[in-house]
């Protein structure tokens, strides 16, 4: 049961991390304005939401 939640967990930050990079990547080639800054910015914070996950879910999986 241990090892199926991990991986279960880690596959689903895998694929968060791997949607971030791939928003980021369509983001990177357009002209950056003030009209764009909402979306760079939701962009960032989703990724970092994705980081603070993990933060909390790696003392979790492998502290207990």
């Amino acid at each position: 049961m241990w090892a199926s939640t991990y991986f279960l967990l880690t596959g689903f930050h895998a694929l968060h991390v791997i949607v971030g990079l791939i928003m980021f990547a369509l983001v990177l080639p357009k002209k950056l304005d003030s009209s764009k800054a909402p979306l760079l910015e939701n962009i960032g914070l989703y990724w970092h939401f994705v980081d603070l996950v993990w933060i909390f879910l790696f003392p979790l999986l492998y502290l207990f």
